[in-house]
């Protein structure tokens, strides 16, 4: 195995991790009473997700990721 094969193992093997982290955080998060500034955290992670998911060209986990935005932006605009 070529040093240019173990590095693109390990490329794929960390953006597997990273997704995988990245849809588990809301897992772990406990409800409270939802403020502006979480809803604006979440969005932004729904975003970076979204994002990272078209350079993947996941389109099936994009169109959750986009209801999910929207879900988001409509609780925000109660705080307006």
């Amino acid at each position: 195995m070529t040093n240019k094969e173990i590095e693109q193992i390990a490329q794929r093997v960390a953006e597997l991790v990273i997704t995988e982290l990245l849809y588990q955080a809301d897992t772990f998060a406990v409800p409270l009473q939802t403020t502006e500034e979480q809803l604006l955290a979440e969005l932004a992670s729904a975003m970076t997700q979204l994002d990272f998911e078209l350079q993947r060209e996941n389109y099936e986990k994009c169109k959750k990721l986009q209801d999910k935005i929207k879900k988001i932006e409509k609780q925000l605009k109660k705080f307006k």
